[in-house]
């Protein structure tokens, strides 16, 4: 059986391209047999920009990235009307990449991309330098320090991350989407940037993302670190964050800037084994338009915190570093990334409630980490947080809890995470 996955459909409108996305395989790979996809683009009045003067081999590029990784595994044909020939010329860099970060592939699982057309898309007038994505996180914000001003243009895209709330619930993801606006407007009134919001349905409608995830684990059995740390969601993640591709071609932007997860364990180079991984953003290009070298790439997290404090306070001002997935108008504050970054905010001498963690409570963080409720996966930024905490200095806010885990060791702090996560089993 000839197994394809075909784009039928683009229709734009000012500040919207809509997909019509058909399966053709038969097994059940996209939620539907067929699919209405679609992205939208906010604040597009600033920059004048429209995707209806877009070539057709354009405007695909937000839904062709999105599908690619399908056509790694189950010998998948995707079929799309035209393709950039820059894009066409780097699908055997992606795949080798991936393969070598998720993989190794099996080549007897490969499809491939089919277009009907191959456009070689020459670049607009260069408008602006940059584009830096800018989510509110840690990497996000240490990007936006180091490219600050009106060459470059923030650009967030919300509809990347999973939300913790149940998509049938009325309001799913408005709080989220509403959060991500407010973060990148207040950071583009510091910075001098302007700013772009770009939301699609991407991660919600279009995948039948369980049952993937389901035969990647059991049927193609991938083992790789990058796998077991965030499977097929990470697959996508830079596909989906290229929603932006139309209007960085629009503005003539040639490069594209993502703050760096990399983060060394002891005195170790380490690598974020992740769908953010810089081997992984270096394979694409398209058009003209690369990646950069990620900002911060050997920049440890505590240290990115410290000079996000440090820039900020020279200014006199504060922002929200959002770390949080909980679709609220709040961080929880006790989640994973929550409780890391309060860490690092802490060993930086900085009040939580001052960035962003209005429900952070000093005796019930105490708390929370001496019941060893902080639970790495990957121990670099455990490691970073406790070496980054100094036995000379006394620290404002839980100085005592810091200096207790200085004196466990991340080590052993990690055992006993272990041990009590047993015990809890049991």
């Amino acid at each position: 059986m000839h197994k394809t996955i075909e784009i039928t459909k683009i229709v734009t409108e000012k500040d919207s391209i809509k997909y019509e996305i058909q399966d053709h395989t038969g097994m059940g790979l996209l939620k539907k047999e067929k699919v209405e996809a679609w992205v939208k683009y906010y604040n597009t009045e600033v920059f004048g920009f429209t995707t209806q003067n877009l070539p057709e081999s354009i405007l695909v590029l937000p839904a062709t990235f999105y599908l690619l990784p399908i056509t790694w595994f189950y010998d998948v044909e995707l079929v799309i009307p035209s393709m950039d020939k820059t894009l066409s010329e780097s699908l055997e860099n992606i795949y080798q990449a991936y393969s070598k970060i998720y993989g190794p592939f099996k080549p007897e699982w490969r499809g491939k991309v089919t277009a009907k057309n191959i456009i070689e898309n020459k670049m607009f007038t260069n408008h602006y330098d940059n584009i830096v994505f800018f989510s509110g996180g840690v990497d996000a914000v240490h990007a936006g320090i180091d490219n600050p001003g009106a060459r470059n243009i923030l650009v967030t895209v919300p509809s990347i991350e999973v939300t913790f709330k149940h998509q049938s619930e009325k309001n799913y993801g408005k709080d989220f989407i509403k959060i991500k606006s407010q973060l990148i407007r207040e950071f583009s009134n510091v910075s001098g940037s302007n700013w772009l919001m770009i939301t699609n349905n991407f991660l919600a409608d279009v995948f039948n993302d369980k049952r993937i995830q389901n035969d990647l684990t059991n049927v193609f059995t991938l083992t790789s670190k990058a796998f077991y740390q965030d499977g097929w969601w990470g697959m996508k993640y830079l596909g989906n964050l290229l929603s932006s591709a139309p209007f960085a071609y629009a503005m003539g932007v040639s490069k594209l800037i993502m703050g760096s997860a990399f983060e060394p364990l002891e005195d170790k180079p380490s690598s974020n084994m992740d769908g953010a991984n810089p081997e992984l953003s270096n394979s694409i290009k398209f058009s003209g338009i690369t990646f950069a070298e990620q900002d911060g790439l050997l920049t440890r997290r505590s240290k990115k915190v410290q000079n996000i404090a440090d820039w900020f306070n020279k200014r006199n001002v504060t922002t929200k570093l959002w770390a949080c997935s909980s679709d609220k108008p709040e961080q929880c504050s006790k989640c994973l990334k929550c409780i890391r970054t309060q860490l690092n905010l802490l060993c930086a001498k900085q009040n939580p409630k001052n960035w962003g963690f209005a429900n952070f409570n000093e005796k019930r963080f105490n708390s929370l980490i001496r019941n060893y409720e902080y639970n790495e996966k990957n121990l670099c930024w455990l490691w970073d947080i406790i070496d980054s905490i100094d036995n000379n200095v006394t620290y404002p806010y839980c100085n005592d809890t810091l200096h207790w885990m200085k004196a466990l060791g991340y080590k052993e702090y990690n055992r006993k995470v272990l041990k009590s996560r047993k015990q809890k089993n049991i």
